[in-house]
C-alpha cells in the first residue's frame, strides 16, 4: 500500500514535524515501525495500534505532528499500577533513549500510551495491518480514530478538526462509527 507519506512527501523525506525541529527520514520511520513489531514479538507488549496524527496520515491528508503515538495493550500484571518500565528497559537495552514522555526510536519520538479504556482496547484489537515500505504496521481504523478524538477526556479543538477530516473519508464505515459511538456514549 502506498501511504500518504509517500504520496505527499516522496520517498526520502517525511517532512518536518509541527515544531519544525526534526526532519524525519522515511527509512528511519520504517525502522521505528520494525522496532514496534519487535517489541510485540518479544512479548514486551501484547499488541499495539498506531494512533494520533500519524495514524490519520495512513487514511487521509497529512496533519502536523511531533511524535508517533502508539496505543498498547500490556501483558497482565499482578500489580494494579500500570507501568511502562518493561518498554523503557527493553528500548534502553537496545540503545534507545528517553526524552520527556518519548522514547527516541531510530530518531522518531515515540510515545507509548497504555490503553486507558474499552474504546482504546477495541481500537487496538480491530486495528488494520497496513504495509509501510514493506513493514507491516497496525493502525487504528478511522472509525476508532474519530471516536477516540471525540471522547470527552480527549475532546479538544484540534481533535475535533481531525475527526471532521476523517468523517469526510469515502472509506469511513459510517454504520460502524455510529455503533462505536453509541456503545461508548460518545456524541458527534
Amino acid at each position: 500500500m502506498l501511504t500518504q507519506f509517500h504520496r505527499v512527501f516522496g520517498p526520502s523525506v517525511l517532512g518536518r514535524m509541527a515544531t519544525g525541529r526534526m526532519p524525519l527520514r522515511m527509512e528511519r520511520f520504517r525502522d521505528a515501525l520494525q522496532v514496534l513489531n519487535s517489541i510485540k514479538h518479544e512479548g514486551v507488549i501484547e499488541d499495539y495500534a498506531v494512533a494520533g496524527a500519524v495514524a490519520i496520515l495512513f487514511w487521509t491528508e497529512p496533519v502536523p505532528t511531533y511524535d508517533l503515538v502508539v496505543l498498547v495493550l500490556l501483558p497482565a500484571s499482578p500489580s494494579p499500577i500500570v507501568s511502562l518500565d518493561p518498554i523503557y528497559r527493553w528500548t534502553e537495552a537496545r540503545g534507545y533513549s528517553a526524552s520527556e514522555e518519548h522514547i527516541l526510536i531510530e530518531g522518531v519520538p515515540t510515545q507509548f500510551l497504555p490503553s486507558p479504556s474499552r474504546l482504546a482496547n477495541e481500537a487496538i484489537e480491530s486495528a488494520e495491518t497496513l504495509d509501510y515500505d514493506g513493514v507491516p504496521v497496525k493502525v487504528a481504523r478511522p472509525e476508532y480514530l474519530v471516536a477516540l478524538s471525540l471522547e470527552p477526556s480527549a475532546r479538544t479543538a484540534r481533535r475535533r478538526e481531525r475527526a471532521a477530516m476523517l468523517l469526510e473519508l469515502p472509506e469511513l464505515k459510517r454504520p460502524l462509527l455510529d455503533e462505536i459511538l453509541a456503545r461508548h456514549g460518545i456524541e458527534l
